[in-house]
C-alpha cells in the first residue's frame, strides 16, 4: 500500500494522539470486477444476480475497444476454462450457485465476471423519492479497530458510546467495529482491514478510510475527526438498497446515484450486534460497565480489491444524476443471528488529483429491509 503520510504521534500535555493521515492507497493493477483487461476487450453482464428458474437471464455484452462485437466471440467457463455455448449471449440456469465466465475475440480475452443464481426472486430497488434531486445527506463511515484482548479498547468504546448518544454526531456517522486484535475473539474478522488501513496500534478508529485517531481518553478529539471527515468534500453520491435473506443467503441490490460525475466504487459490510465475548480491561475503575457485549461487529467485508485495498468494486464513471447498480451475495454462518444483523453500504471516489479512494457516503440497511436515497 502506498502510504501518503505515515501516522505520527505528538504529545499534548499527558495525551498521546495521532495526526489525521491519508491511509488508503490504490495498489497498481488492482481493478474491480468488470474493468477491461490490458487487451482492450471487455465483458459486461446485464445482471450479476439472477433467479435459478431457467427463465431469468444474465445477458452478456462484449466490447472491443469500446464497441460491441458478437460475431466470432467465444465464451468460456471461468472455473474450467472450457469453451461453452451461450445462445444469444445469455445465461440461464435451474441450479443455484455462483458461475464465472470470460470471453475471447480474435487473440484477445476479457477479465472474468461472475453471475450468482439464487433460489428466490431478485430484490427490487426502492423507488427514488425525488428523481431530480442530487443533494444527498451524508454519513461518515467510522471503522473501529478493536478486540476482546485489547485492554485499552474499553476506553475507546466508552468514547464511541458517548458519541453515539449525541444525536448531532450519531446522525452523521455509521459505526462498524473490526475485531482484528486477537484471533480467539468471537467476532474476529480474518479479512485484513487493519492492514489495508495502515493500523499499527490498538485501539484506533478510521473515518472514511482516510482519517485515523487513537486517543482513547479524548472525546473532543474524536468529535473533531468526525467534523473533519464530514466537512472534507461535497457529497458526490447517494445510495439506495434492498436486502433480502433466504435461508443463509443474503442478497443486497444497491444503486449509486451521482451528484457529481466521477469514477465510483461500492462496498458492503455485514454487521452483527450482541456478540458475547469477555473483554480485557486495564482500567476498570474508570471504564466500568458492560464491555462484554459487542455490537456493530463486521462479519463480512465485501469490498476487497486486494489484501491492501478494501475500497470497493468499480462502478465505472457515473454522470451527474445517473445511477449504477451492483449486487452483493453473502452467506451467513449458522451461528450468526440474522435478526441482529444489518448491512452497511458505502461508495468511494478518488480524492481530487489523486488515485487514492476514500469513502464519500455510507448508509445502513436492515435485513429484509430497504433504504431509499436520502436527500438533504
Amino acid at each position: 500500500m502506498k502510504i501518503i503520510e505515515f501516522l505520527t504521534f505528538i504529545t499534548a500535555g499527558a495525551v498521546m494522539f495521532s495526526s489525521c493521515s491519508s491511509l488508503t492507497g490504490d495498489d497498481e493493477g488492482a481493478d474491480g470486477p468488470g474493468t477491461p483487461g490490458a487487451t482492450g476487450l471487455e465483458l459486461q453482464v446485464s445482471d450479476m444476480v439472477i433467479q435459478a428458474d431457467g427463465k431469468d437471464a444474465a445477458v452478456f455484452t462484449v466490447l472491443s475497444d469500446g464497441k460491441p462485437v458478437s460475431e466470432g466471440v467465444r465464451f468460456y467457463d471461468g472455473a474450467t476454462n472450457r469453451q461453452i455455448e451461450l445462445p444469444e449471449m445469455a445465461f440461464t440456469t435451474t441450479e443455484t450457485g455462483t458461475y464465472t465466465f470470460w470471453a475471447a475475440y480474435g487473440t484477445s480475452h476479457t477479465e472474468t465476471v461472475s453471475v450468482t443464481a439464487i433460489g428466490f426472486p431478485v430484490p427490487e430497488l426502492p423507488d427514488d423519492p425525488d428523481p431530480e434531486n442530487t443533494s444527498f445527506s451524508r454519513r461518515v463511515l467510522l471503522t473501529q479497530f478493536t478486540g476482546t484482548g485489547c485492554g485499552y479498547c474499553p476506553g475507546m468504546i466508552t468514547l464511541l458510546r458517548n458519541l453515539m448518544e449525541d444525536e448531532g454526531y450519531s446522525s452523521r456517522m455509521i459505526l462498524a467495529a473490526c475485531h482484528s486484535y486477537n484471533s480467539d475473539d468471537p467476532a474476529y474478522l480474518t479479512d485484513r482491514l487493519d492492514q489495508a488501513m495502515g493500523v499499527s496500534g490498538y485501539p484506533m478508529v478510521v473515518a472514511d478510510m482516510y482519517l485515523a485517531y487513537n486517543n482513547y481518553n479524548n472525546l473532543s478529539g474524536l468529535k473533531n475527526v468526525i467534523d473533519q471527515a464530514y466537512g472534507r468534500n461535497d457529497t458526490k453520491a447517494g445510495i439506495s438498497a434492498r436486502a433480502e435473506l433466504d435461508g443463509n443467503t443474503l442478497v443486497v441490490l444497491a444503486s449509486v446515484k451521482a451528484a457529481t460525475a466521477s469514477e465510483f466504487r461500492i462496498g458492503a459490510w455485514l454487521l452483527e450486534d450482541g456478540i458475547s465475548g469477555r473483554q480485557s480491561n486495564y482500567n476498570q475503575a474508570a471504564w466500568n460497565g458492560d464491555y462484554d457485549t459487542h455490537d456493530n461487529c463486521i462479519r463480512i467485508a465485501d469490498s476487497k480489491v486486494s489484501n491492501i485495498n478494501f475500497t470497493g468494486y468499480s462502478l465505472g464513471s457515473i454522470d451527474e444524476g445517473e445511477t449504477a447498480e451492483y449486487a452483493f451475495v453473502m452467506t451467513l454462518e449458522d451461528d450468526w443471528v440474522a435478526e441482529n444483523c444489518k448491512v452497511v453500504l458505502f461508495v468511494t471516489s478518488a480524492d481530487e488529483g489523486s488515485k487514492n479512494y476514500s469513502v464519500d457516503n455510507a448508509v445502513a440497511c436492515g435485513i429484509d429491509s430497504e433504504v431509499s436515497f436520502m436527500y438533504e
